[in-house]
């Protein structure tokens, strides 16, 4: 299918949503944002109608790069509340989800589809106090796995990349004490997503790529 290819990036406007849009956009790709003023990705009729649109303007969608998400916790389970697993479930997993629902289709049609999903450095090694964040971007990690099986022969791959703390201003707010050098930098990262949705990449899926800087 030729023609310029299209990319579908969730959470665009978070800490590392703008750094993947300007990398894809920098590679010549036509970059489609979805925020949560547009859609709510945790739900069903929400994002099946987000990405309708995309495909009646833009007639394909080639890459989506699932960056939405978000972090609650802090508490050992036995004392968490059910509400914090959920949202977590919703906000990471649900959505990578919903969004992959959608948009394989379109991908399967054109015989091309890059999927990339932000998982966790916590998702392969958790640690005490974050279980609903754990649980959650493991969860995003098997879905991509899954996918990779599924999708197997179509030229439609699905990662995941593993970053361990992205270097925001939300997060250095959160830890003021934190060594910053050490964490991943948000445009560190998208140079990996660029790389992972190009063509030579279609020989690696379901694969979970660590993003660790020095941390």
């Amino acid at each position: 299918m030729a023609g310029q290819r299209v990319a579908v990036v969730t959470g665009v406007t978070g800490g590392l949503g703008p750094a993947v849009k300007q990398a894809l956009e920098g590679a010549g790709l036509i970059v489609v944002g979805i925020s949560r003023t547009e859609a709510d990705i945790t739900k069903p009729a929400e994002v099946e109608s987000a990405i309708a649109r995309i495909v009646e303007q833009h007639g394909r969608i080639d890459v989506l790069v699932n960056v939405a998400g978000g972090f609650a916790g802090g508490k050992h389970v036995h004392e968490s509340d059910a509400a914090t697993w959920e949202h977590m479930l919703a906000l990471n997993l649900t959505s990578a989800f919903l969004c992959c629902r959608a948009a394989i289709p379109h991908m399967l049609a054109g015989g091309f589809g890059r999927i990339v999903n932000i998982s966790s450095r916590t998702a392969v090694q958790p640690v005490a106090g974050l279980s609903a964040y754990a649980v959650s971007k493991a969860g995003v990690l098997t879905l991509t796995q899954t996918l990779a099986a599924e999708l197997h022969g179509t030229n439609v791959t699905a990662n995941a990349l593993l970053p361990s703390v992205i270097d925001t201003p939300s997060n250095r707010a959160a830890m003021p004490a934190a060594d910053y050098s050490a964490w991943v930098k948000p445009e560190q990262i998208a140079a990996v997503v660029l790389d992972v949705v190009s063509d030579r990449w279609g020989i690696v899926s379901g694969a979970a790529i660590p993003v660790y800087g020095e941390a």
